[in-house]
């Protein structure tokens, strides 16, 4: 197998495991493919020894592999998604971080990632949003398994935007933001300004406002195959959109138009995984 493995550059506690797991893929004939940039930090803080027999590829380049290995937390997993991109292998999350809800591994159940590395799992396959600034100058098109945050500029001026859903009526809200997400990012900055939790598996996405400065407005369930354009407006010159960590600040005016992209990120979980189990264990829902 080719296995593409990326992670955070904070790996306090965990190197001897990674150095373990990396040498046992290499004993067994697998070829691994690493980020240049994770690799040059485990090799600093192992010895140079540990990048012999690694491939070296960057975040911008896809490593073309058979499964991807995430080792950090939900951020990781995400930078480890879109250096996916569009490819089919599916993301292995190893949680080294502190949540990591999309991690469903753990070097403390290391029988579990065995068996994972066997063959044995589950892969649920989660759509992904499209977000481009067809206006703007410089990159138009991102792609995120998460969300899209709107947010005001470094000033107290709030940011008021403009929301159209498949060309109907459209939306205003004005406060600090909104929050565009996917089912998978329902459970991330969604949920913790009180938007619902949507079974990862529903063709829809949740518009949250944040801080809104009227009390009717509510968080807001709507297809995913209708095109989401959010244009901002402020007293300030530009807003802020944040696209799974990735911040961009965009003129005033500027027109953002969400879509549901061709492709999906598959998330590989242990065999007899459930969306509520992962509620339960992870978030704490029903206990």
């Amino acid at each position: 197998m080719r296995i593409a493995i990326n992670g955070n550059r904070h790996q306090e506690g965990h190197l001897e495991d990674i150095d373990r797991l990396v040498s046992a893929l290499l004993r067994r004939g697998d070829t691994v493919v690493m980020t240049d940039r994770f690799l040059n930090y485990l090799e600093d803080v192992i010895g140079g020894r540990f990048a012999l027999g690694i491939e070296s590829v960057p975040l911008s380049q896809a490593p073309r592999a058979d499964m991807a290995l995430s080792i950090g937390g939900d951020g990781a997993f995400l930078k480890t998604a879109a250096w996916v991109g569009e490819g089919e292998e599916p993301v292995a999350g190893i949680n080294t971080g502190h949540l990591g809800y999309l991690a469903a591994f753990s070097f403390d159940r290391p029988q579990e990632i065995e068996d994972m590395l066997n063959g044995k799992y589950m892969v649920e396959r989660r759509s992904v949003m499209k977000v481009e600034a067809p206006d703007c100058a410089g990159p138009k098109t991102f792609l995120a398994l998460n969300e899209a945050a709107f947010s005001r500029a470094d000033n107290a001026s709030m940011v008021t935007l403009t929301v159209t859903v498949g060309g109907a009526a459209p939306l205003t809200y004005l406060g600090d933001g909104l929050i565009v997400s996917t089912p998978t990012g329902s459970t991330a900055y969604n949920l913790s300004v009180g938007g619902p939790i949507l079974d990862p598996s529903l063709p829809g996405w949740v518009i949250s406002p944040v801080a809104s400065h009227s009390l009717s407005v509510r968080p807001l369930v709507v297809a995913d195959c209708n095109p989401v354009e959010v244009v901002g407006e402020s007293r300030a010159r530009t807003f802020r959109v944040t696209i799974d960590g990735r911040v961009m600040s965009f003129n005033v005016g500027q027109k953002i138009r969400i879509t549901k992209a061709a492709h999906t990120v598959g998330i590989v979980y242990a065999p007899g995984h459930s969306f509520t189990q992962a509620l339960s264990t992870k978030l704490g829902l029903g206990k």
